[in-house]
């Protein structure tokens, strides 16, 4: 079975080494073109480039895959069916009937559920506590194909949007190595399951103002907005000054609890005010107490609520969130 791997990292990188390494018939890479960042404007390095070099594999990067002298290349090379993980451009109905048995894609989640761009942090957020991977064929709607094989997974109660994502990267390369060699020992692949129509919820690309933490809601949904954010863009609020802040870890607590322990009195304090600096800076929420222990001022380093606390003047009553 030739294969020809369309993918971006870095949920790409897990599932084409796998591939590679499991001595599939790779005979081309298709990935994202040449980035610049830096004040050199280096271009940043593309593990699967690096990994498809280094096995003898051609690599296309093209700028849009709707080009036509894209299209041709890609015909080229005789692929039999296309693989597709975390790609980041349309393919169109002409490209994905190319290879003789059309194309498949692996999709971090259990469709129908979280259809689009950001499955993780959207399972993360509305607290699921269950994701998985999925592997469908592909079709012009946006992941509405027939599910050929998927893989369940138990969402950990801590657990972090990198965190979730490289334990399915794992999962989901494991399962594509099976779906394709089950696909070149049959010479095709099963038409798959339907996917339930009015089971379908859908999730957007993710932008920098997601990250934004409204104190108002529950301290349960500023935890999961905390957890579904790491990495990138992070949680984010401001200093009683307006600096930035980005909130890396906590956890929620009750109210009552913290009131108690502290020994403070400002029960009616508005959202985003804080009650105590015990253990950590416990925040009031819409409902409950979330308690930050770890965060970084803007341009400082990654710091535990101990050591922040030495270095910035904060004190019960102080409001996050808005300026003073």
């Amino acid at each position: 079975m030739r294969v020809a791997f369309l993918g971006s990292p870095p949920f790409a990188t897990e599932v084409f080494a796998a591939l590679v390494k499991g001595g599939i018939d790779i005979v081309g890479l298709v990935t994202a073109p040449p980035r610049r960042a830096g004040r050199g404007r280096k271009e940043v390095p593309n593990p699967l480039v690096e990994i498809a070099i280094a096995a003898g594999i051609p690599v296309l990067r093209p700028d849009s895959a709707l080009n036509a002298d894209f299209k041709a290349s890609f015909a080229q090379w005789g692929a039999e069916v296309g693989v597709v993980a975390s790609y980041g451009q349309i393919l169109d109905a002409e490209l994905l009937a190319i290879p003789r048995c059309g194309c498949l894609n692996l999709h971090g989640s259990l469709l129908p559920r979280w259809r689009g761009a950001s499955p993780i942090q959207a399972a993360l957020l509305a607290g699921d506590k269950e994701s998985g991977v999925s592997v469908q064929r592909m079709a012009l709607a946006l992941d509405s194909g027939n599910v050929i094989a998927e893989k369940p997974l138990p969402i950990g109660p801590r657990e972090t949007a990198p965190e979730l994502f490289e334990r399915l990267a794992k999962v989901g390369a494991k399962l594509v190595l099976e779906v394709v060699r089950a696909g070149a020992k049959q010479g095709d692949f099963p038409e798959g399951q339907p996917q339930d129509e009015s089971a379908v919820t859908v999730c957007k690309r993710i932008h920098k103002k997601e990250g934004q933490l409204d104190w108002s809601s529950s301290a349960t949904d500023v935890d999961r907005r905390v957890r579904a954010m790491a990495g990138w863009p992070c949680a984010l609020t401001t200093l009683p000054d307006g600096t930035a802040l980005k909130v890396h870890d906590g956890e929620p607590r009750n109210r009552e609890v913290v009131s108690t322990s502290s020994d403070n009195t400002v029960a009616d304090a508005e959202p985003g005010t804080i009650l105590s600096l015990d253990d950590g800076i416990s925040v009031v929420c819409g409902e409950d107490v979330f308690l930050i222990t770890a965060l970084q001022r803007q341009g400082k380093a990654r710091l535990d609520s101990g050591e922040f606390l030495r270095g910035v003047a904060l004190k019960v009553g102080d409001r996050l969130g808005m300026e003073s």
